[in-house]
């Protein structure tokens, strides 16, 4: 009898190891959203940079959640303009790249920017004043929310 017990309780135990590594396909076009990891500057970020990012929520295919809250990820700057003279305000923007889980790479698709800048009136009023004026530096906090998508099907063992 307790042969037959103890094969029991190995039986459940493959059972439920095999459902909880079943796959995943997280399919092309599903939302992730993320937040930066980093504060970011165009004064000191430059095109190519690459920057972290990680999962502001899961990301869930049916019940299953396939994309854990806090995943690492990785973006790009895809443009960064420091300030200019005259008011030109500096300019940042970044590309979510992909994500890593398991092991495995997820392309992700999308942009998020973000342009410091400052009225048009006071550029007028600085210029009689200040010929030397320059505009704002584009600031993206730390925890700033990007939207992505998967770009391509993935399949997870999970």
């Amino acid at each position: 009898m307790r042969r037959f017990v103890a094969l029991g309780a190995v039986a459940s135990l493959v059972v439920s190891t095999a459902a909880a590594a079943s796959p995943v396909t997280i399919p092309a076009g599903t939302s992730v959203r993320l937040v930066t990891a980093q504060p970011l500057s165009s004064k000191t970020q430059v095109k190519g940079d690459l920057v972290a990012l990680r999962t502001a929520e899961d990301v869930r295919v049916g019940d299953v959640v396939a994309v854990p809250k806090g995943t690492a990820a990785t973006g790009q700057v895809a443009e960064a303009r420091a300030k200019g003279a005259m008011g030109m305000a500096g300019r940042l923007e970044i590309r979510p790249l992909y994500l890593t889980l398991d092991g495995r790479t997820v392309r992700l698709a999308g942009a998020e920017g973000e342009h410091g800048g400052v009225q048009p009136g006071a550029i007028l009023g600085m210029l009689l004043v200040a010929p030397l004026f320059t505009g704002k530096s584009a600031v993206i906090p730390e925890g700033t929310p990007l939207r992505a998508v998967v770009a391509k099907t993935v399949i997870l063992d999970r």
